[in-house]
């Protein structure tokens, strides 16, 4: 799949879990991560005496590296919190929920990733086998060409139209939030006059 259709998967998958971080408004950060990490498994190509569809391209990668971008920021999130409290408007993060934003972001990125891989007619004997080294089994639907513009449009088109759509869910429950602590106060101030 070429990367347009990889970051409209990586928009598709980040959507229910910026759903459920809406209350606490960390949705941004997730999707963020989510979208940076969408092509990290075609770094495979790149490494030594590797193939395409290879290690970067398996569950054990997918949860590795995820770990590793949790712990992360976890670590940043406990090293740099007293910065991020002295400047208004940056988010800090506890290093539990910076841990649990990063694993679940890199993990929502790079599940989309094997995710397209798998639904893809495998090319030039390079099929996914996600549950590598454990076995070597290949994954593959076969449901489209990896360079097929009206797949990797299309998804890229849905991720986007999906994005715009929890933004503005995201958007209405907070100004509904502004409305009703707005309501909530004038209606203190009437009391006490």
């Amino acid at each position: 799949m070429f990367p347009l259709g990889h970051v409209g998967m990586a928009s598709l998958f980040v959507a229910p879990i910026a759903l459920l971080l809406d209350r606490k408004r960390r949705y941004l950060p997730v999707v963020v991560l989510a979208l940076a990490t969408a092509l990290l498994p075609d770094v495979d190509g790149k490494i030594p005496f590797s193939h395409h569809h290879g290690g970067p391209h398996t569950v054990l990668f997918a949860l590795s590296a995820s770990l590793v971008v949790g712990l992360a920021l976890a670590f940043v999130s406990a090293n740099v919190s007293w910065l991020a409290r002295r400047i208004d408007g940056v988010p800090a993060f506890r290093p539990r929920a910076a841990f649990a934003l990063g694993a679940g972001g890199a993990l929502a990125g790079l599940g989309s990733h094997l995710f397209a891989d798998i639904l893809m007619i495998p090319v030039a004997d390079n099929p996914v086998e996600p549950l590598w080294p454990a076995s070597e089994r290949a994954f593959a639907l076969g449901l489209m060409t990896p360079g097929d513009p009206a797949w990797n449009w299309g998804l890229l088109a849905a991720g986007i139209g999906v994005q715009i759509l929890v933004v503005a869910h995201v958007v209405s429950r907070i100004r509904g939030r502004v409305l009703a602590v707005q309501s909530g106060h004038s209606g203190d101030s009437n009391r006490s006059q």
